[in-house]
């Protein structure tokens, strides 16, 4: 029997991957394998096809609009709107799920957004209330405090979909690809429920979180709520990845934007990139953290893979950076637990209650001493005037 090695020798991936990445016979992960289609493929002709897609759109909507695109102040958002407004002369409607915190570089990056580009735009914030109650449940009992914001990009823009009937929705890389090589380029994979509840919900979705809290009720959650296969069909609707189609690289697509159309990113304490989701203040810190508490690598870990891949960065000199990354400690988060409504000490309870190897952990004395009573560890120390507005927990707008 072939055992085989649990280690990538490109990349800082291990088959223990959550996403479910394997490595072969050789020591090649699935990801460093589906990434070297980037080099073979023929672009041109995947482009040419792309067109050849979403010209079946064009004009087909009473709205006048041929497709949506979802947008944060984030991620890859401009790069996707300049794509569809400028390379494919779509108009589309821009949708935006508010998770209800978000950083200034974040308001800016998507205001900004709305002047440079011409198009319209829609935007739902769900009650405070609820959305604190689903964060706080969702962290105390998937380890997560990004499910409610996955949930609302994930289901507001097929809703809209759905009730406006524009059939198109375009999205940006798909997250099995670029990371874990779970499907070729070539399979031309398109948005799914099933993708979205097993892997991007962790398995839970907006009818699944009601078990964790009986105190919910029944339409606290409409907002979330996925269409039913039977409106997808009705609607005739898809969602296509332009990452099939493009060779999706997002760091020269980064500079691009940041060039022409002014996007900003927002340096972190535990991340390699600037441009990594710099609309929320606590992602790249405290859910970073978490991360590496439940699964033993961060956020840079999969940002140095992505760089390794590309031929920007050697593979030791990437183990040499995650190293230094992983040991540093969230900032600035006394913000996020006055937002959650609870205590520093629960906030860091909840931490140590998801670290994957906390019963071993906790009976050390030696990692008590340097963690439990370390001042620095999870230090939750009032921020400074300007640090606090450059993370303070805003809602943006008044929904729809």
């Amino acid at each position: 029997m072939t055992i085989l090695p649990k280690q990538c020798l490109r990349c800082l991936y291990k088959s223990d991957h959550p996403l479910g990445l394997l490595i072969n016979s050789n020591g090649i992960c699935t990801g460093c394998l589906i990434h070297e289609e980037k080099n073979t493929l023929d672009w041109e002709e995947r482009r040419s096809k792309l067109i050849g897609i979403v010209n079946d759109y064009k004009l087909r909507t009473a709205t006048n609009y041929d497709c949506i695109v979802p947008v944060t102040g984030g991620q890859d958002t401009y790069f996707i709107v300049h794509t569809v407004i400028n390379i494919l002369g779509l108009n589309p409607l821009l949708v935006n799920f508010n998770r209800n915190f978000n950083s200034a570089v974040g308001i800016r990056n998507l205001a900004n957004l709305r002047s440079v580009f011409s198009a319209d735009f829609r935007q739902y914030t769900i009650s405070p209330v609820i959305a604190r109650k689903v964060v706080r449940t969702t962290l105390a009992n998937l380890g997560t405090i990004n499910w409610l914001s996955i949930a609302g990009q994930t289901s507001l823009p097929v809703r809209m979909a759905t009730e406006l009937k524009i059939p198109l929705i375009i999205w940006g890389a798909h997250q099995g690809i670029e990371q874990v090589g779970m499907f070729s380029h070539m399979d031309e994979v398109e948005m799914t429920s099933r993708y979205r509840k097993e892997h991007d919900l962790m398995g839970f979705d907006e009818k699944d979180i009601f078990q964790f809290d009986p105190d919910f009720q029944q339409g606290d959650l409409k907002s979330l709520r996925y269409p039913e296969d039977s409106e997808l069909h009705k609607n005739q609707t898809r969602g296509i990845y332009l990452g099939n189609y493009l060779r999706w690289d997002p760091v020269e697509q980064h500079k691009f934007v940041a060039k022409n159309y002014g996007y900003s990113g927002r340096s972190s304490n535990r991340t390699y990139y600037e441009f990594d989701n710099p609309d929320c203040p606590v992602y790249n810190e405290f859910q970073d953290f978490m991360k590496y508490q439940k699964l033993g690598y961060g956020k840079v870990t999969d940002q140095l893979t992505r760089e390794i891949r590309h031929g920007r960065i050697s593979l030791d000199k990437a183990r040499k950076i995650a190293e230094k990354y992983s040991r540093r400690n969230p900032k600035d988060i006394l913000g996020f637990a006055n937002w959650l409504g609870i205590s520093s000490k629960s906030l860091n309870t909840l931490v140590l209650n998801h670290s994957s190897n906390f019963a071993s952990q906790i009976r050390s004395e030696d990692w008590r001493s340097s963690h439990l009573e370390n001042k620095n560890f999870m230090k939750l120390s009032k921020p400074s005037p300007k640090e606090y507005i450059d993370n303070d927990f805003t809602n943006i707008g008044k929904g729809i």
